[in-house]
C-alpha cells in the first residue's frame, strides 16, 4: 500500500516540479538540444557526400560552403527568436501551448520556402536543408509546448 502512495505522491510532484522550471530554461535546453542534433544530422549527411554549396536565388553569386556546424549554429542563433516567442506566449497569450504550436509549425514552413529555392550544386543540398529545418522544429516545437500552459490563468 505504502508503494502505491509513494508512486501517485512521485507523479505529482513531478508535474508540480516540471511546472516550476521557467519556460526560458525549458526553451534554451530544447534549442541546445535540437542544434546538437542538426549538427549530428549535417556530419552525417556531410559524410555520406551531400554538398552543402548554397548561394540566394537571382544573385548571380556561386554557390558558396556553408561552414562546417553552420546548421547547427543557425538552429542556436534563430532559436532565440523561438525562446522570446515562447516566453511572450507564457505572459501574454489566452492559450499559450497551442499558440505556440500554431506559431512555431507555421515559421517551421515559411523558413522550407528558402532551402527549396536556394541554388545548389545539387538537389540533394536542397533536401538535406529541409530536413535540417524539420530535425529541429521536432525537437524543440514539442518540448516548449510540453511545457507551456493549455490556459493561461492571468488571461481567463
Amino acid at each position: 500500500m505504502s508503494t502505491s502512495t509513494f508512486a501517485q505522491a512521485t507523479t505529482t510532484d513531478h508535474g508540480q516540479f516540471a511546472s516550476r522550471i521557467p519556460v526560458w530554461l525549458v526553451s534554451t535546453a530544447a534549442v541546445l538540444v535540437g542544434a546538437l542534433v542538426t549538427g549530428v544530422y549535417e556530419f552525417v549527411a556531410r559524410a555520406t557526400g551531400v554538398p552543402f554549396d548554397v548561394a540566394l536565388p537571382g544573385t548571380g553569386v556561386a554557390p558558396a560552403a556553408i561552414p562546417e556546424t553552420g546548421l547547427a549554429w543557425a538552429v542556436a542563433e534563430l532559436g532565440l527568436i523561438g525562446i522570446i516567442i515562447a516566453v511572450c506566449l507564457t505572459r501574454w497569450a489566452k492559450r499559450p501551448r497551442s499558440t505556440w504550436k500554431r506559431t512555431a509549425w507555421t515559421l517551421t514552413a515559411l523558413s522550407l520556402v528558402p532551402s527549396l529555392v536556394a541554388v545548389t550544386d545539387s538537389y540533394a543540398t536542397n533536401i538535406m536543408l529541409v530536413i535540417s529545418h524539420l530535425v529541429a522544429a521536432a525537437v524543440i516545437v514539442p518540448t516548449v509546448a510540453a511545457r507551456l500552459a493549455e490556459r493561461n490563468p492571468r488571461r481567463a
